[in-house]
């Protein structure tokens, strides 16, 4: 009976129960933490003469029982999912163990929820034990007695009937397996109602996002462009402060010192802009397929050679009254000094000579002063007018700037939502067709034929392993209408 069942159920997944072996060790796995080396530690203390193993087998030794750890303390998922299966398919008896249940006290129903993903079916054995009461001397409240029950039972049995339980057991787990995925849709290509929810997600994300993004990169553009404006007029005043006090006097020096400070200033103001440029882009485009593209150049700049007062100053009516004050202000201090000496009648004779020599002086002094003061007004008045020139011109290019900035990043959301679209519209096909293919009706009925068969096979299993464990139980526990030697154990 066990013989077909078994061919029956490899005819359906393809797994050949007929290579699971069995040996007279236990294998004891499990995740991280969950307390392995803890269990192991009180298994051989109470059976020492059990051969236990953590995590793999010695070679040339084979398993005859596995045990899967598990605690209330963490959750299951595909970690452990995949080594309740593999342990199954290479053991086949398999038993899930949870520690630590003397640390929580909702381990009941955690370990139901843990059992539902491991064990959907509840074919396994599932005992509950507190390794650290058992170590710590509480044998009996540790639950640790039955599962050492359960493995010597295990164990104890015939070779052939031991084989027999661990192919049937790993045949069920592959059954199982088939089924669960069955129920989930991952068996077959899906359920109409799934491939409709997805067709639906689809369109709804076929353009998401993009109203947003565009959104997103005008507004951040419009702020990286004022703050570019700002910090260039804030740059430029603080150039035309530095001009008027620190910058050479000569005026071919002048010049050079002010076109050099003037394309430092330049320069930072076109960096700042670009890096505020990608920072808008990178926010905007997070997500898309990236479009590289080469940073155009900037045009030059320069501070304009030519402008308002930039000739030569000509002389006229202010020169000559210049000249008027200079010479009466002379006088009038050449007058002051040497008017004590008038009374000094050996000196008169040089008072008139000495005061319009000191006037002239005082005068030729006064004049280069005043020249001095209006030529530096006048440098610093084209030194800001250049500087306001220049500063309307960079203007204009960061706004040409950040307007293309906005038309190169609005082109690539478009053509990744264009992209974008197309790839959901294949999608959608694909759906569309196998939509189709199911209400033929073709693929639905497989499965259930498929499902079906499943589920005759695995009550099959599950009846001849069964019948295997009461027999063996019957054994060692025989009626009182028994004979004590008949040596009859049910499995023929």
């Amino acid at each position: 009976m066990s013989a077909r069942a078994l061919d029956a159920a490899r005819e359906l997944t393809g797994f050949d129960a007929a290579t699971v072996g069995t040996g007279s060790g236990v294998l004891v796995v499990g995740t991280e933490g969950v307390g392995v080396h803890t269990l192991v530690d009180a298994l051989q203390g109470l059976a020492p003469d059990l051969d236990t193993h953590i995590r793999d087998i010695e070679a040339g030794a084979r398993p005859g029982v596995a045990l899967v750890v598990v605690d209330p303390a963490s959750s299951v998922g595909d970690e452990e999912l995949q080594l309740v299966a593999r342990v199954r398919a290479t053991v086949g008896t398999v038993a899930l163990v949870c520690t630590k249940i003397d640390a929580f006290w909702e381990w009941p129903r955690i370990v139901r929820d843990h059992r539902k993903t491991l064990d959907p079916f509840g074919t396994m054995p599932l005992f509950g034990v507190s390794a650290a009461a058992a170590l710590g001397g509480a044998v009996e409240d540790s639950g640790l007695d039955a599962l050492v029950d359960w493995v010597r039972e295990a164990l104890e049995a015939p070779d052939a009937v031991r084989v027999e339980r661990a192919r049937l057991a790993a045949g069920v787990g592959v059954v199982e397996h088939l089924l669960d995925d069955t129920d989930n849709g991952t068996d077959a290509s899906g359920s109409q109602d799934e491939l409709m929810n997805a067709r639906r997600r689809l369109l709804s994300s076929r353009d998401r996002g993009r109203a947003d993004r565009l959104a997103a990169v005008r507004a951040g553009l419009t702020r990286a462009r004022a703050q570019s404006s700002a910090e260039l007029q804030a740059r430029v005043r603080g150039l035309a402060a530095l001009a008027a006090g620190d910058a050479p006097d000569n005026v071919p020096e002048h010049q050079s010192w002010l076109g050099r400070r003037w394309d430092d200033l330049a320069d930072g103001i076109r960096r700042d802009a670009d890096e505020r440029i990608e920072e808008v882009a990178a926010t905007a485009l997070v997500g898309l397929d990236p479009e590289p593209s080469p940073p155009e150049p900037w045009a030059e700049t320069p501070l304009p050679a030519d402008g308002p007062g930039d000739g030569r100053r000509r002389g006229g009516a202010e020169d000559a009254l210049l000249v008027v004050i200079g010479a009466s202000t002379g006088l009038g201090i050449g007058r002051l000094i040497v008017a004590p000496m008038a009374s000094v009648q050996t000196l008169q004779w040089i008072s008139m000579p000495l005061t319009l020599l000191l006037g002239i002086g005082v005068a030729v002094w006064v004049i280069r002063v005043r020249r001095g003061a209006l030529e530096r007004a006048e440098r610093t008045a084209r030194s800001t007018e250049r500087l306001s020139v220049a500063r309307s011109a960079l203007d204009h290019q960061l706004g040409l700037r950040f307007a293309a900035a906005e038309t190169r990043i609005a082109g690539q959301i478009a053509r990744a939502h264009e992209r974008r679209a197309r790839r959901t519209s294949e999608q959608i096909a694909q759906i569309d067709d196998e939509i189709r293919r199911l209400r033929g009706g073709v693929t639905n009925r497989d499965v259930r034929l498929r499902r079906d068969r499943a589920e005759v096979v695995h009550r099959e299993l599950l009846a001849r392993s069964e019948q295997l464990w009461a027999d063996r139980d019957d054994e060692n526990h025989p009626s009182t209408d028994e004979q004590a030697g008949s040596g009859e154990d049910g499995t023929r």
